[in-house]
């Protein structure tokens, strides 16, 4: 059994941070680049929070598809391989990636060039929303 206002409450978030980052992400990678902290931040987080609802949303699902125990992140967005297209799949795996990066490294690298492509090109979230709401039907 799905918790579907949950899921329906985190889609909601999903939707609001795709279109902040839409909204804010500059249109080059040189703009991006010469951009301010607070921009960069700005986008960092957003991604941030795409990628922490993202796993919130196939963790619900995992709950309500009765999949059984998993263990990591990775694990669990390995499970949901054939339930959702390769290419929604990838993109969870590549924020998810982005993120702990972000997270856990951020004071030792830059990771403008991924940050500017993620939060760039946001069409795999509301086909990751589509591909959510079909398997909750």
């Amino acid at each position: 059994m799905f918790d579907k206002e949950r899921i329906m409450s985190k889609l909601s978030d999903l939707t609001l941070y795709a279109k902040r980052l839409d909204s804010m992400a500059p249109h080059s990678i040189d703009t991006y680049k010469d951009s301010d902290m607070m921009l960069k931040s700005a986008v960092e987080r957003n991604l941030q929070l795409v990628s922490d609802v993202e796993l919130d949303i196939l963790a619900f699902l995992d709950k309500g598809l009765e999949l059984g125990l998993s263990g990591d992140d990775s694990s669990l967005i390995d499970r949901f391989e054939g339930k959702f297209s390769k290419k929604a799949i990838n993109k969870v795996r590549e924020r998810r990636t982005l993120r702990n990066l972000l997270i856990h490294a951020y004071a030792d690298s830059s990771y403008e060039k991924e940050s500017f492509g993620q939060s760039h090109d946001t069409s795999d979230i509301s086909d990751f929303i589509k591909e959510v709401k079909q398997i909750i039907a």
